[in-house]
């Protein structure tokens, strides 16, 4: 790819991410993104061939990356599952937290499109995913250590990983600071573990 062309297909890309950010995907126009980049529609389809692909280029690779380590993270504890303490889990789900939120805030732009503005794309199921990883590993987790002798509901587990992530699109939609991002996630963390040592009778 000449230097011109590359030039062009970074300017066509910060105009798109300008559009779907300020209408969404799906109300988004090709027409205006090229007008806004200075090239015609025909030039504009010869880097991408359809508003999908341009929503794809500024999301995919940040997003499929932080799955596939979310997924790779999770795999990694239940292996390590019988030789683990609760103590040890607590530390792991804190810096997973951590690192989640410092990759989202690096990548800050692609993820409030896909958390605000991926309405009519593959990627406006792509929470559920993350919340799927997670509800999976909590059944694993709370079979482990569960001491109640009572297991503890899907849908609970459902519910509880759904909200864990709302914590997430609320700072991002929200525009928050990463400071403050990090002081509310640091509260969560808390919050939820509390909850959790109750649920299942584990001692601090």
């Amino acid at each position: 790819m000449s230097v011109n062309s590359q030039m062009t297909r970074t300017r066509i890309l910060e105009c798109a991410k300008q559009e779907f950010m300020e209408c969404g995907y799906q109300s988004a126009n090709i027409r205006r993104i090229a007008q806004a980049a200075d090239v015609t529609t025909g030039a504009m389809y010869n880097h991408f061939s359809n508003k999908a692909v341009l929503f794809d280029a500024l999301v995919q690779a940040p997003a499929e990356e932080m799955l596939d380590r979310f997924r790779k993270i999770h795999t990694e504890v239940q292996e390590a599952l019988p030789k683990l303490t609760f103590v040890h889990m607590k530390k792991t789900a804190y810096s997973g937290t951590d690192w989640m939120l410092e990759y989202v805030y690096a990548h800050f732009e692609a993820f409030r499109l896909i958390f605000c503005r991926s309405e009519g794309t593959r990627w406006a199921s792509y929470l559920e995913e993350l919340i799927a990883v997670e509800e999976h590993a909590y059944r694993v987790y709370c079979d482990a250590f569960g001491k109640s002798g009572r297991r503890i509901e899907d849908m609970f587990l459902h519910i509880i990983s759904t909200s864990g992530f709302q914590y997430l699109v609320e700072c991002v939609s929200h525009d928050l600071p990463y400071e403050q991002a990090v002081a509310v996630l640091d509260s969560a963390k808390r919050f939820s573990m509390a909850g959790w040592q109750e649920l299942l009778r584990l001692a601090p």
